[in-house]
């Protein structure tokens, strides 16, 4: 009984396969040649495993490549297909890892160029266009030291890191132009050193308007106080009796009013802040009276300064509650008593007195003179003494001009 499968019989291996061991292939030839004499061998039928003849599998002239027998079989076929291969793998494995390195090579050079990119986009911020917008400025504005700030320092300020803030500082160079103090403002007074006590100063013998006076106005006092501490606005004589009205506001805030014959307030300066500004009113309130009043004030400061305004500035034949006015002080320290005053819109002839009230009766230190005068310009000045007292009174010494509305200020030590 034959040992191998018939010839196009069901195969029992995997499909696809190509060929037996060569072992085997030379074993089935020979018994195929000794069994039927030059017949069909298992070549002919196929290979042991049942799979068909693969005909890459036979001997191949190597001068005309054609078949020398088809049915012997060439080992060195089977070693030719797996070369092939095995140089198509190492083919696609070098095409593989040159992709992989043209693509790592390409993003690289991808990012080189987006970052160039981005460093030039970032010498085109906001703050270097502006810059960069006015040369003409620059080269008219010469660079100065100090407070000038020029086109170029805002360029330079455009061009670093901090754009926000090179922003800003182009900006202000561009609305403010060469310079970068802003149009329409002061420079403040500097700040007296050295604590904050209370000052006193009261006005004597003072004409009050009435309300219902229609060209009557309510007499206005003001002054600044430095830090907290204790304020105060009292009326301290009355003459003849009359209801009187006193209003105070501190810092533009609302205003607190009390009425009476002798109306007053005392309250505190507020804590925070360095300085507070306070606004004092005082008016009749009874129809047709004209009281005479004495009015004293007391705050915490470094400095005393106080203004009166709407004072009556009236001449001779008044007397002189209507001609102007009469306060006295005392000087905490050494130094200057200082005062200006104006009285528009007429000239009249005035006249300034300063009395040390110490003692009874009291000595005149200095007195002035202003002729035909709308105003004491600039301001007068008089040495005093710490711990003296003094009364300075400004009067119209002319004759009756109407109303003149005054405002005075008095600085002391």
């Amino acid at each position: 009984m034959d040992d191998f499968p018939i010839e196009g019989s069901p195969v029992d291996g995997p499909a696809g396969e190509v060929s037996a061991p060569a072992s085997s292939t030379s074993r089935d030839a020979g018994q195929g040649a000794a069994g039927d004499g030059g017949g069909e061998g298992a070549a002919g039928r196929g290979a042991p495993g049942g799979g068909r003849r693969d005909p890459r599998a036979f001997a191949f002239d190597a001068t005309t490549d054609e078949p020398i027998d088809e049915r012997t079989p060439n080992p060195r076929a089977g070693l030719r297909v797996a070369s092939s291969k095995r140089w198509r793998n190492i083919a696609l494995g070098l095409g593989l890892v040159l992709a992989i390195l043209v693509g790592a090579t390409g993003k690289l050079l991808f990012s080189a160029v987006n970052r160039g990119s981005a460093s030039t986009g970032s010498t085109g911020s906001p703050a270097a266009s502006v810059a960069t917008a006015s040369p003409a400025r620059a080269s008219q504005t010469p660079a100065t030291p100090g407070p000038t700030v020029t086109a170029g320092a805002s360029e330079t300020a455009g061009a670093s890191s901090t754009a926000a803030g090179a922003s800003e500082t182009a900006g202000a160079s561009e609305t403010a132009g060469a310079t970068s103090t802003p149009m329409g403002t002061t420079t403040p007074a500097p700040q007296v050193s050295g604590p904050a006590s209370p000052a006193t100063i009261t006005f004597h013998e003072m004409m009050l308007d009435s309300a219902a006076d229609s060209g009557g106005m309510a007499r206005t006092f003001a002054f600044t106080t430095d830090g907290p501490g204790p304020v105060s606005a009292q009326v301290v004589s009355t003459a003849p009796l009359a209801t009187l009205k006193m209003c105070i506001q501190v810092n533009g805030g609302p205003q607190s009013c009390t009425t009476g014959a002798t109306p007053g307030f005392f309250t505190m300066a507020p804590s925070a802040g360095d300085q507070a500004q306070w606004i004092v009113t005082l008016i009749a309130t009874d129809a047709g009276a004209t009281p005479v009043v004495d009015v004293a004030f007391t705050w915490q400061t470094k400095a005393p300064a106080i203004t009166l305004s709407h004072g009556r500035f009236q001449g001779a034949p008044n007397p002189d509650s209507l001609r102007g006015f009469t306060a006295t002080f005392k000087a905490r320290a050494a130094g200057s008593v200082g005062v200006i005053a104006s009285w528009p819109p007429v000239s009249v002839d005035a006249a300034l007195t300063l009395t040390d009230v110490t003692s009874s009766p009291g000595s005149t230190v200095g007195n002035a003179t202003y002729p035909a005068a709308g105003s004491i310009a600039p301001a007068y000045s008089h040495a005093v003494a710490a711990g003296r007292t003094y009364q300075i009174q400004v009067l119209n010494a002319g004759s009756d001009s109407g109303r003149p509305d005054l405002t005075t200020t008095i600085s002391f030590p």
